[in-house]
């Protein structure tokens, strides 16, 4: 996070880039250590702000939960628009993953995916509040360094 954000004040760009077979990295091995491994980003990620992380939250909820939510509970024109809004989510997912090796299919779960996320976006929160800054490789780095860039 901090050398993107570097990178950026430096008056740099950076981009993203699909290498296909040539280059790959295992991130995180199973579900646990996904949550475990972005306790300490997410809510960076977010400039350490709870507005931003309740935003953000909020967002994921209405955009890839609740159309989900009114198709089975709505009726009528409620549960149309839920429908349309629920497939363009999952045609924005598929056409977001299609170059990559991973089946368009994964599209469709979006709305847990979404879940996972506001509770892994939550956790960091929490946690880093709770703690008062985050660790790192057995390092302890308090919230008013982090938030001041000093770290």
């Amino acid at each position: 996070m901090k050398l993107g954000k570097l990178v950026k004040l430096g008056g740099f760009r950076s981009g993203v880039a699909f290498s296909g077979p040539l280059v790959q990295v295992r991130w995180h091995s199973g579900l646990r250590n996904l949550i475990r491994g972005v306790t300490k980003n997410l809510f960076a990620g977010c400039g350490y702000r709870l507005s931003w992380a309740l935003g953000g939250i909020t967002a994921a909820f209405l955009i890839s939960i609740l159309p989900f939510l009114g198709v089975v509970f709505a009726s009528g024109w409620a549960r149309a628009l839920a429908g349309v809004a629920a497939l363009l989510a999952i045609a924005l997912h598929a056409y977001l993953i299609w170059p990559t090796p991973v089946s368009p299919l994964y599209a469709l779960t979006q709305p847990l995916g979404a879940l996972i996320f506001c509770y892994m976006m939550l956790r960091s929160t929490a946690i880093t509040l709770w703690r008062g800054g985050v660790d790192w490789r057995d390092t302890f780095y308090p919230l008013d360094e982090l938030k001041r860039g000093l770290v």
